[in-house]
């Protein structure tokens, strides 16, 4: 490939500029300052059924430990934080129940606390806003848009709601057990979601909020915050690129086992008493695989809400059963031939340059759904030698041509096939020209008439935005044009992928796409290897002179037995002739 003759049409491209100027316009804004006020609500919001009532006698039935320090009204008696007012099973008396009555009357019976709410929105708000422009203008992939970030920050205080209400829960049923209690709470979810929704600089940025939010919500608790954002971070990892569901199931137990460790090694770091750990174990190992179900509940929810397209959604997509898919083999079966060999070229492209194979390969299945409108005025659909443009001017039929890409949106719109798909869809041609029209055009043209502008054969675009829709324009250009590939020698097929690239670069289709020189380079030859594969010779097998010189069988079989059996067989074969 000619590097040296290639240069980049958008010179911010160049210096990795490729994403859109950053600034916290109002809208994003007020999203981030709702988010802040929503988790300010959820740290400050405590449980106001956790009272304690014992009578004279009774047997206490867990361990009571004061919160805070507080003094006992009418005695000198001072209890510090942490102390235990009265242990499980200890018969309760005059003095416990004073001090009971006490602890039943601090300030944290207060359902919410004002001035810990302001405090914890000035932190949140602060910590959220400096991360998300810090990310927006540092971190070249870290761009979302304002549904995006509504999705973020639904989800975000979704879940710390989540972890709250159970910690609630444990706290008036269970608080000998808290501690223990808090390592099976599903904490993990909100990572991985967000991996497979978006991608993982959001998900480290946002665990980061996250984790920060629940370590206020715990006293500050420091052993919260880095159990929780590491644990984020695994999750995130693990659940990486899920191309099926098993992936999740893994990344909630490799999560889990890794955790086990950090837990192992925070009771080491504090001293704490090691008569627990198997049951903190054991509960760790339970909020991995629960926390796994749970991703897999909420992402078709997610999908439906949202509009979004996660791996498994694709994966369903990618079954070619699907309607759209079956209507195309029965009504478009050149396309469909077309559109399967594409998703090929476009996945071996992907995988050579570091891209979303999957995406792409299920993307090119369904680029030319539109297509199935008027599925004859396309050669590849043709079954005999009627051409559905005669008669008609060179005019409507790029107009026909052209039309798919409008009409492919809107199914995709119809079956809900995702933003994701339906832009790549629209952006699959650029703004490239029909040149075989806009050449016979030209050829009839007479400019004391007319003048035939070549804006008017070029389609509507957008651009390829993303590498997977450049990847599917280039492989749908090649696999079009391999079809008139006279000896498609290993030469042949190399030269004709090259031009056809550089063509396209040329035109500068690929400008608003993030694909590189090295990028194009790798795909041309994932496309050759693939290319060469598709057209490979075949051994001319010699034929024999037996029976006519039609007989191109191998084995050699006696004339006599032959002549049996052909007389055999007469009679079964005779059965189904007219």
């Amino acid at each position: 490939m000619r590097h040296d003759a290639w240069n980049w049409r958008n010179p911010e491209m160049q210096n990795g500029k490729d994403k859109p100027p950053s600034y916290l316009n109002y809208g994003k804004l007020l999203i981030l300052f709702c988010l802040a006020v929503a988790l300010a609500l959820a740290v400050s919001t405590k449980n106001p059924f956790f009272i304690v009532e014992y009578q004279p006698g009774d047997i206490a039935r867990e361990n009571l430990r004061a919160p805070v320090d507080f003094s006992v009204p009418g005695t000198d008696v001072t209890v510090k934080k942490g102390e235990i007012i009265v242990r499980e099973g200890e018969r309760v008396n005059a003095d416990h129940l004073r001090t009971i009555a006490a602890f039943n009357s601090l300030d944290r019976r207060e359902v919410f606390a004002i001035k810990r709410f302001i405090a914890v929105f000035i932190l949140l708000f602060l910590l959220i806003a400096i991360l998300y422009e810090y990310s927006e203008k540092n971190i070249k992939k870290f761009y979302l848009s304002k549904k995006d970030l509504l999705f973020c920050s639904i989800f975000t205080v979704f879940c710390v709601f989540l972890v709250k209400s159970f910690y609630l829960i444990f706290e008036s049923y269970a608080q000998s057990r808290l501690e223990d209690l808090f390592y099976i709470i599903p904490v993990f979810v909100f990572a991985m979601v967000v991996r497979i929704v978006l991608f993982s600089e959001i998900a480290i940025i946002f665990s980061l909020v996250y984790a920060a939010t629940l370590a206020f919500s715990f006293d500050n608790s420091l052993r919260i915050f880095l159990y929780t954002f590491t644990g984020s971070i695994l999750g995130a990892f693990f659940s990486g690129k899920c191309e099926n569901r098993n992936t999740i199931l893994r990344a909630g137990l490799y999560t889990a086992f890794l955790m086990c460790f950090f837990m192992l090694a925070n009771d080491l770091f504090t001293a704490r008493s090691s008569g627990s750990v198997p049951l903190r174990i054991a509960f760790v190992l339970v909020n991995g695989v629960a926390g796994s179900f749970i991703v897999l509940g909420l992402l078709p929810v997610i999908e439906s809400v949202f509009d979004y397209t996660t791996d498994i959604k694709l994966l369903e997509l990618a079954n070619l059963e699907h309607p759209l898919l079956g209507d195309m083999m029965l009504n478009a079966p050149g396309t469909y031939h077309h559109s399967i060999v594409v998703g090929n070229l476009s996945k071996a492209a992907a995988e050579s340059i570091g891209a979303h194979p999957l995406l792409t390969r299920v993307a090119a299945y369904y680029h030319d759904i539109g297509k199935l409108k008027m599925p004859h005025y396309y050669i590849e659909n043709r079954t005999g030698s009627e051409d559905a443009h005669e008669g008609i001017t060179p005019n409507m039929s790029a107009l026909i041509i052209m039309s798919h890409v409008k009409e492919g949106v809107e199914l995709a719109k119809d079956y809900k096939l995702g933003r994701r798909l339906t832009g790549i869809i629209q952006e699959h041609h650029g703004t490239s020209l029909v040149s075989f029209f806009y050449s016979k055009a030209k050829g009839q043209e007479d400019p004391s008439l007319h003048v035939i502008e070549e804006q008017d054969f070029r389609y509507p675009g957008p651009k390829p935005q993303t590498k997977e829709a450049g990847i599917i324009m280039l492989a749908d250009a090649v696999e079009a044009a391999s079809r008139v590939l006279d000896d498609p020698t290993p030469k042949r097929i190399e030269n004709h992928v090259q031009h056809i690239i550089e063509s396209i670069f040329l035109d500068g289709q690929l400008d608003e796409c993030e694909l590189t020189l090295k990028d194009l380079y790798a795909i041309q030859r994932s496309f050759i290897a693939i290319l060469i594969g598709i057209f490979h010779h075949r051994i001319e097998y010699p034929e024999r002179t037996q029976n006519g010189g039609t007989d191109k069988k191998f084995p050699k079989t006696d004339e006599a037995q032959s002549k049996r059996d052909r007389q055999g067989d007469r009679g079964i074969t005779g059965l189904f002739k007219a």
